[in-house]
């Protein structure tokens, strides 16, 4: 999968979560600064992230997945294994 793909569907999962376009979605903007993130939607998004990509994801590394472009690095990583 490509880094564009990985970014696309982190977006739309972000997206969800929050109800709004992808494309509001910001690629550096820390999520904890987003209104109604807290500690249960980060285990939401872990979960959703698992679900999508089919990686399991140590919530140790939730503090590493901050904004959209440290979750999909993260990702990436576990996607290569």
């Amino acid at each position: 999968m490509q880094a564009t793909e990985i970014k696309a569907k982190v977006k739309e999962i972000i997206a969800g979560m929050f109800d709004v376009k992808p494309a509001d979605v910001p690629d550096t903007k820390p999520f904890p600064e987003m209104a109604k993130y807290d500690s249960m939607r980060a285990l939401e998004f872990l979960a959703k992230l698992e679900n999508e990509f089919g990686v399991t994801i140590d919530p140790d590394l939730l503090y590493k997945m901050y904004t959209v472009e440290s979750a999909c690095q993260v990702v990436e990583e576990l996607l290569r294994g």
